[in-house]
């Protein structure tokens, strides 16, 4: 079962999700659905997987998972590169900009746990989740935070497969709801 939640939950899948609910919600055309898709879809999911599975094929990561604080670094640098290039382009082609403050909170998450990767091991799972759910409340329906329900599941997941300690995971979903929170009040104090 901890197998099963860490794999549904893998930060890869939520951002995914997430991406896709808020794309539906704020998207005024089909076109500019599938163009904002592919767009973060290629920039946030897809090129750092890639680069994930180059690490892994030259030896440089020992797993897809990156079990080891010590290899998460280059990967979270080249995720970070990709987000930020993909908002960018978002920005750009003028999406809509709830989409771009999404693709802002993702980087100001990614620059936050970069940081404390080579102090610390902390958890992506619960901390992408709980950025993602935060995500979900103020971009899409207040309604999604019964989302927040599933947050101890993924942290005793975590836990149980001794991927993280109880800490780590704790930690990671204060620090995201913090950081997107934090983020989307800079928003507001921007446009309003």
């Amino acid at each position: 079962m901890a197998w099963g939640i860490s794999l549904v939950f893998s930060p890869f899948f939520v951002l995914i999700a997430t991406t896709v609910v808020v794309v539906e919600k704020h998207a005024a055309t089909s076109r500019d659905t599938l163009l904002w898709l592919t767009i973060l879809g290629l920039f946030v999911t897809v090129l750092p997987m890639l680069w994930i599975g180059i690490l892994f094929r030259l030896s440089k990561v020992s797993d897809w998972h990156l079990h080891s604080k010590e290899e998460r670094l280059s990967p979270l640098c080249f995720t970070l590169a990709s987000m930020i290039v993909g908002t960018v382009i978002l920005y750009w082609l003028d999406a809509e900009r709830h989409i771009i403050w999404a693709g802002v909170a993702y980087i100001a998450n990614s620059i936050v746990f970069s940081a404390i990767t080579p102090m610390w091991k902390i958890s992506f799972h619960s901390s992408v989740a709980t950025g993602c759910i935060t995500v979900l409340v103020v971009l899409v329906n207040s309604q999604c935070g019964w989302l927040f329900l599933l947050v101890p599941f993924i942290a005793w997941a975590r836990v149980y497969r001794k991927r993280h300690t109880l800490l780590q995971t704790v930690v990671g979903a204060v620090l995201a709801v913090g950081n997107t929170a934090l983020v989307f009040y800079v928003k507001e104090r921007l446009y309003y």
